[in-house]
């Protein structure tokens, strides 16, 4: 039997905005970031950003910044789900802040989805220097001199005393100065120079609308160089796939000032071809459970803990989503997209779970023109263990 799917709070965003898709407001789409995570530590190589969004009235479009920057504004195709995914690649290390927001078909704005993320390694403080040992002091010790013996005098006459000899005084050791040590001359080191953009273009400049143009830049003296934001390297290309007219601009900087300069990539839009007028939900046929009673794991594990739903789901524009919404006697219990197995077949495998109680199944699907249906089936989860 498959794994279980996860249940994913993005995804129940989603359903909650097709369950109000018959309404229209103001507040603007919700988005949500779904890589990298908040507090995620990323090594400093190109990586991915992806993000969802849901609204009632349809996503027209994604941003994504980086530090507040605009990095890249992604069109969608104006349906009640839409996702994007772009590349970021960081120029240094660092904290950065990523913001996800989303725009529907009505202009409105929605609120901001947010990660901090950690860049690279973060530099630590400098390893102190070893102390010198201090110069030693070299005594030497005076050596006494020998004392002559007495002689002896003849018998009845008194000894005259034997002067000692005088020593001489001890030569102190001179002392060796210590040496002070002298502080490094520092290397003067010579102003920076203003970076220099010795070129930047687009290749071809004027594309037709869904083709892609190639930027090429090469820059000289910088010490930083951003991309509409983006740090890039200093000689360096990037494939752009704009959807309308756009003004690439590229930002060099360094200690000794900064350059500017853009690039514009032309968009030659096709002729709108006439909609097709599209009012008919997707079909749910064919609903099957591989267990209608399914056990918990409370105090021991019996199985089955876990049941398979599937259904046949066909719609004629095609279909974009289909997604289960489960209540546990009347409490939400999460939400899972439901997987194509066979042509027009989806299934997901649901469980194990923890409460017993009936298990509501919820089964939405949306075709490519927003057009949604639903249809409902019920699981029994029971505490088959009594301890």
């Amino acid at each position: 039997m498959k794994q279980a799917v996860v249940c994913c709070a993005a995804v129940l965003l989603i359903v909650l905005a097709l369950a109000g898709c018959a309404a229209s407001s103001t507040q603007g789409p919700m988005a949500w970031l779904d890589e990298p995570l908040d507090g995620a530590a990323l090594p400093l190589e190109p990586t991915e950003i992806m993000a969802h969004a849901s609204d009632a009235d349809g996503v027209a479009s994604l941003e994504f910044y980086v530090n507040g920057v605009l990095l890249v504004r992604s069109p969608a195709a104006g349906g009640m789900l839409a996702d994007a995914t772009v590349g970021w690649n960081p120029s240094a290390p660092g904290v950065y802040t990523i913001t996800a927001r989303a725009t529907d078909n009505q202009g409105n704005v929605g609120p901001e989805a947010t990660a901090v993320v950690t860049v690279g390694e973060l530099e630590g403080s400098p390893t102190p220097l070893p102390t010198a040992r201090p110069t030693e002091e070299i005594v030497t010790q005076e050596t006494p001199s020998p004392r002559p013996p007495s002689s002896p005098g003849p018998t009845g006459t008194p000894r005259q005393p034997t002067p000692r000899p005088t020593s001489a005084p001890p030569t102190a050791t001179p002392r060796l100065p210590t040496a002070t040590p002298r502080p490094p001359t520092p290397t003067p080191q010579p102003p920076a120079r203003r970076p220099e953009i010795a070129y930047f273009q687009a290749d071809p400049g004027t594309i037709n609308a869904g083709g892609c143009s190639t930027l090429s830049w090469g820059v000289d003296y910088a010490a930083a160089v951003y991309l509409d934001g983006e740090g890039v390297g200093d000689h360096d290309t990037r494939q752009v796939c704009p959807a309308t007219t756009t003004t690439y601009t590229l930002h060099a900087t360094s200690g000794g000032g900064d350059d500017q300069d853009t690039a514009t990539v032309t968009v030659i839009q096709a002729p709108t071809p006439t909609p097709i007028e599209d009012n008919t939900p997707p079909s749910i046929s064919d609903i099957s459970l591989s267990e209608t009673e399914i056990s918990t794991t409370i105090g021991c594990t019996a199985p089955p803990d876990t049941t398979v739903i599937s259904a046949r789901v066909w719609d004629e524009s095609g279909v974009w989503a289909v997604i289960a919404t489960l209540q546990l006697s009347g409490s939400p219990a999460g939400t899972v997209v439901m997987t194509q197995s066979a042509p027009d077949v989806y299934e997901v495998e649901l469980g194990p779970f923890t409460q017993p109680g009936n298990l509501q199944i919820t089964i939405m699907a949306q075709d490519f023109h927003a057009n949604t249906a639903q249809e409902v089936r019920t699981v029994i989860v029971k505490n088959v263990c009594v301890m």
